[in-house]
């Protein structure tokens, strides 16, 4: 897991996909919905989210972040 979400079009015709934003999404929710709504309407990816297709894990390429939460060293 890299930590960053999927905002992407799914695998099957018709879905689509807004999910795994960790820890922070609710920050970015007006944001990710302005894109969503972007990919649903164009059936493909805005610019903003291009990097964060579901493919990037079959691809292996993985944002750099790690998904550790809000405390990223064990105590």
């Amino acid at each position: 897991m890299d930590g960053s979400p999927i905002i992407d079009k799914g695998p099957i015709d018709g879905l689509y996909l807004n999910t795994g934003w960790c820890y922070g999404g609710f920050k970015a929710t007006p944001a990710s919905g302005w894109c969503f709504a972007y990919t649903i309407a164009n059936d493909q990816a805005h610019t903003l989210n291009k990097a964060y297709t579901l493919d990037r894990f079959n691809q292996g390429y993985t944002i750099d972040e790690k998904g550790a939460g809000p405390y990223p060293k064990a105590h």
